[in-house]
């Protein structure tokens, strides 16, 4: 009868720390992420902005031009469905069209260069008729609220892979994720939460 009792006791051990090793995938904060509207689908809002207007989604892509206008800076960016970790997949087929996201506080448009990946949480404010291969074309705009670029490793297999760690903030109430190159190594990990997960 003690041996079932410490067997279960050991148990329950056992998955109290499996629970505290447990991370969340999203490259966002808690409170960034609770601000996100439940059951927001991209391809919902592509068709109908006005619809959507205030609502906040995740959504991700990569980056197909940004400009610096005189109150603002905007960044064209063609959508593509996000992993388990929220990093926007490779296959641009997959997209479900287009979207442009907005930062009024400055945002250098040199720190997204096309082909860039991002994850953006952003408040849908309306949207935007723009000329695409001489046709007139409606797409949603999003308002930045956090935003995550994602840098390209050399010699890495898996592509684009997230370092988590300490990040320097700036610019409104959103955080700029500066982007960490670590060379070819197969392994990221989060450094806040209590511990870290690796990746081989």
């Amino acid at each position: 009868m003690k041996v079932g009792m410490w067997i279960i006791q050991l148990a329950m051990v056992f998955i109290g720390l499996s629970g505290c090793a447990t991370f969340s995938s999203s490259p966002f904060s808690t409170d960034q992420e609770a601000r996100v509207t439940p059951g927001v689908l991209f391809s919902h809002v592509v068709h109908d902005p006005s619809a959507h207007r205030g609502q906040i989604m995740k959504v991700g892509g990569v980056v197909l031009s940004a400009k610096r206008l005189v109150d603002r800076t905007e960044v064209m960016v063609l959508q593509i469905p996000l992993d388990n970790d929220s990093v926007p997949e490779w296959d641009r087929t997959k997209s479900e069209g287009r979207f442009t996201a907005t930062q009024r506080t400055f945002l250098d448009p040199a720190t997204f260069p096309q082909g860039t990946r991002v994850t953006i949480i952003g408040e849908v404010t309306g949207q935007a008729s723009v000329r695409v291969d001489e046709e007139e074309k409606v797409y949603p705009v999003l308002a930045i609220q956090a935003l995550k670029v994602w840098p390209m490793i050399p010699g890495n297999t898996y592509g684009y892979r997230p370092y988590w760690g300490p990040y320097p903030y700036w610019g409104g109430n959103w955080g700029w994720y500066w982007p960490y190159s670590a060379s070819s190594f197969r392994y990221y990990g989060r450094g806040h939460g209590g511990g870290k997960r690796f990746r081989r």
